[in-house]
């Protein structure tokens, strides 16, 4: 339970209070319990959706991605800007880790961030609202797919580090299956498609990234948290469009 805490007081604003003590292996367990985290994001998003005997689609979208921004603090969406300005900035390793840990946005990290973002909205018109409740499940899911093949990238500790240092094969098992069971009830074999293909992308975007300043850091790992929902977004669109 303390995990599970430790895990929502970190990555969502919902307003729960931690009476306990800050200890890492506390983080290391609740690793695992990301998806689950992911869950409690997507009930957020989804919540609007039961407005749609009342509003238009597009609004109600507009709504869902409100949300999200608020649960999430735009955590993962900092990360995103971030990795768009130093790992496309074309300079070396050293430099790219520099521009990520600047504090300030540069015009990579804006163009990343209004790309992902219209993106989003305008796939999400024409998806079933049930797999903008699995999103942010499959982008948890991702991320420990992501850090499970990787490395810290810096010399000094980060965040990151424990979530990188300690995603494995176990995490990244109980995170598939707890993945994929949910969206079979949900939306049955097709849905499976577009996860599949969205966490290879995950592997190829994971190796670029690696090889560009050798390793991840808690910046990358919100990048491809939120690269991969888009890619599910896409991908889920393509597939029950033409299947």
């Amino acid at each position: 339970m303390r995990s599970l805490l430790l895990m929502i007081v970190f990555f969502t604003r919902i307003p729960i209070k931690y009476k306990y003590e800050y200890r890492e292996e506390d983080l290391k367990r609740g690793i695992k319990l990301f998806p689950l985290i992911g869950t409690l994001i997507g009930a957020f998003i989804f919540l609007p959706s039961l407005l749609d005997k009342y509003l238009d689609k597009p609004i109600i979208i507009v709504f869902s991605w409100m949300m999200y921004i608020w649960i999430t603090g735009g955590l993962h969406i900092d990360g995103l800007a971030d990795t768009f300005d130093g790992v496309f900035s074309n300079r070396d390793k050293k430099r790219v880790l520099e521009i990520m840990k600047d504090s300030r946005i540069g015009t990579f990290g804006v163009i990343g961030i209004i790309f992902i973002l219209i993106s989003n909205i305008a796939l999400s018109n024409y998806i079933d609202y049930k797999i903008l409740f699995l999103l942010p499940i499959l982008g948890r899911t991702s991320s420990i797919i992501s850090a499970s093949v990787s490395n810290y990238a810096r010399k000094e500790l980060g965040m990151g580090t424990t979530f990188i240092n300690n995603s494995g094969i176990k995490e990244v098992l109980i995170s598939l299956l707890y993945t994929m069971i949910i969206s079979y009830i949900l939306l049955g074999y097709r849905i499976l498609i577009g996860e599949i293909i969205t966490f290879v992308t995950v592997l190829a975007i994971t190796k670029y990234i690696k090889d560009k300043i050798d390793g991840m850091t808690g910046d990358t790992i919100g990048f491809v948290i939120e690269i991969s929902q888009t890619v599910f977004l896409f991908v889920s669109y393509l597939t029950f469009k033409l299947l």
